[in-house]
């Protein structure tokens, strides 16, 4: 296997845990095991007596079911659950690309969804956002365009990481018409379902809309739970599913029993997790929006409807990677240039942490020292 390096994932594990301020990270506010238990009556004593044996390669019957209470159609029967959302992203294009397919993915994207099929010896197209002033867009004439007898899967992420930009249910109906019509798989990562800025934003899952459409979750982002490494694919085409648990065999086998248990009481009581984090969101939004207002001349930015993240350009000559370099080292501020995108002249940041205005409050003091008074 010949896969390129994760230029984003390469620059979390160098400069994350570095760096004492952030304001790029693209998931919510964590919790503790002891405030998760504390969600859900009895729930520390079943902890404690959680079996450290085997679980199901599918993942319990119980998660499954509370995963399942996120969807409409989705069904136990038609989940697997899995680690993070990097697994089912890996073993669906393993199960389901073979040398010389084409895929269309959105782009710019997280690398996985290019890499991994580029790896199997796919053809990548890439469908890429365009600005309209501030405002992200993807242009569905120009996915249809694209089309060709060996398209064979359309790669979606919606809310979109790392531009924000969101689908509305037209749009998505178009999609999948398209795909329909041409008899062509979707894949779409959802890990920032649910944490929309107003119901109207919310979109179906791909799963529970289209007979072969696969959709992917993850207790990471809107959760806040990255700690549990839990994440699944769903879909109704039990074909996809049992080609993607067969090479599960041949990655995690199963999940960890305690975080499927944790996992669980964190879905039974995720309208508290997701009420607290979208209040985060939308203070942080507020945060921002002052700031992006003061510096109007420095930086553009487009507030996200949906989903904690957001692309921001950079209105003046500069190198991001530079930029992004210079705020850690004077500042100890990381921020996520676009070139980790292969999208320069952009950096990624985050609404979902607690401490973000403090960090935001270090990268004034940077933009102020190193921008505005040079």
């Amino acid at each position: 296997m010949d896969i390129k390096p994760f230029k984003l994932e390469r620059y979390f594990s160098l400069y994350e845990h570095k760096a004492k301020y952030s304001i790029c990270n693209s998931d919510c506010e964590a919790m503790s095991i002891t405030d998760l238990l504390s969600l859900e009556k009895g729930a520390q004593d079943k902890f404690q007596n959680t079996w450290l044996g085997y679980t199901h390669t599918k993942g319990s019957e119980s998660l499954r079911c509370d995963i399942s209470s996120i969807y409409n159609k989705v069904s136990s029967d038609d989940l697997i659950v899995c680690s993070g959302a990097q697994e089912p992203i890996f073993l669906f294009s393993q199960a389901m690309l073979s040398p010389g397919d084409e895929v269309i993915v959105q782009s710019p994207c997280y690398q996985s969804l290019q890499s991994v099929p580029e790896s199997i010896g796919c053809k990548v197209l890439k469908w890429g956002v365009k600005y309209n002033g501030k405002a992200p867009s993807f242009d569905i004439d120009e996915l249809r365009n694209m089309i060709s007898s060996k398209t064979k899967v359309i790669f979606l992420n919606s809310p979109h990481n790392p531009t924000g930009f969101h689908f509305t249910k037209d749009e998505q109906t178009e999609i999948i018409d398209i795909a329909r019509r041409h008899n062509i798989l979707i894949f779409c990562d959802e890990v920032y379902r649910e944490l929309e800025s107003s119901r109207e934003y919310a979109l179906p899952a791909i799963a529970d809309v289209y007979e072969s459409g696969t959709s992917i979750g993850v207790m990471s982002k809107s959760y806040g739970l990255p700690g549990l490494r839990i994440g699944w694919i769903a879909s109704q085409n039990q074909g996809i599913l049992d080609k993607v648990a067969e090479l599960k065999e041949y990655t995690t086998i199963c999940n960890s029993a305690p975080s499927e248990f944790l996992a669980g009481v964190a879905l039974r009581n995720r309208k508290q997790i997701l009420d607290k984090n979208l209040n985060i969101v939308r203070h942080n939004l507020s945060t921002f929006r002052e700031f992006f207002k003061e510096y109007k001349e420095l930086f553009a930015w487009n507030e996200p409807k949906a989903g904690p993240i957001t692309l921001v350009k950079m209105l003046f000559d500069s190198d991001d990677m530079l930029l992004a370099k210079r705020a850690r080292e004077e500042k100890d501020v990381l921020i996520l240039p676009g070139e980790i995108y292969n999208f320069p002249g952009y950096f990624r940041i985050g609404l979902g942490r607690e401490d973000t205005p403090k960090a935001l409050i270090r990268f004034e003091e940077f933009v102020v020292e190193s921008l505005v008074a040079r």
